[in-house]
């Protein structure tokens, strides 16, 4: 029933591209040479991104075209246990808390939060280091949408819970937050130029 997340990028520097404000098609453009998670919504900044990921089953029938994309499709089961109905090819990993991580390839912690769903799901691959774009956990986003605003409460949720996941995975991965204003304080920071820079003079 769940999908083993294979260790792809085993040392590789990974882009998981959320959908705060501060993301844009430049910004998407800038890491098209890193493997790449687009976040919901952001598929459509990096189509060709390695994978897709959605935890809200409802999202992948409101959105038929991103299965015509050739990354990887991936969500979470909303409840233990529960298979979301979402189209064959969207693989389904298993839900096994709200917070902290979960070693198992299969298994994801949600956070409610689909961007650090997607960060696990790098971590899983063998990430060395994973560069968060468009985490900005401050409001809005970067295209028009209908959908209610997040309130500050659910954002402080977020912050919280994503404070969790860094504890946990402390010494596994080096988790780089690059929106230059985000509400998010447990991952070191660094401008985007700056990490790419500093991938350049690493390799």
């Amino acid at each position: 029933m769940y999908w083993t997340i294979p260790r792809h990028w085993e040392g590789l520097t990974v882009a998981v591209l959320a959908s705060g404000p501060s993301m844009s098609q430049t910004v998407a453009d800038k890491v098209r040479h890193l493997p790449r998670i687009a976040v919901n919504d952001t598929y459509r900044l990096a189509p060709d991104a390695d994978a897709i990921y959605a935890g809200d089953a409802s999202w992948w029938r409101r959105n038929p075209e991103a299965l015509q994309c050739q990354g990887r499709k991936l969500t979470i089961e909303p409840l233990p246990g529960v298979r979301p109905d979402v189209p064959f090819e969207v693989q389904i990993l298993q839900n096994t808390g709200r917070e902290g991580f979960d070693s198992s390839p299969s298994c994801l912690r949600t956070h409610n939060n689909g961007g650090m769903q997607a960060v696990q799901v790098a971590i899983h691959a063998g990430a060395m280091r994973i560069l968060l774009l468009g985490f900005d956990m401050r409001g809005g986003r970067w295209y028009e949408s209908t959908e209610a605003p997040t309130s500050a409460k659910q954002f402080g949720i977020w912050i919280h819970r994503a404070r969790a996941l860094a504890e946990a995975v402390y010494g596994i991965v080096d988790i780089v937050n690059c929106a230059e204003d985000s509400a998010l304080d447990c991952f070191r920071r660094q401008s985007l130029d700056g990490a790419l820079l500093f991938e350049r003079l690493a390799a």
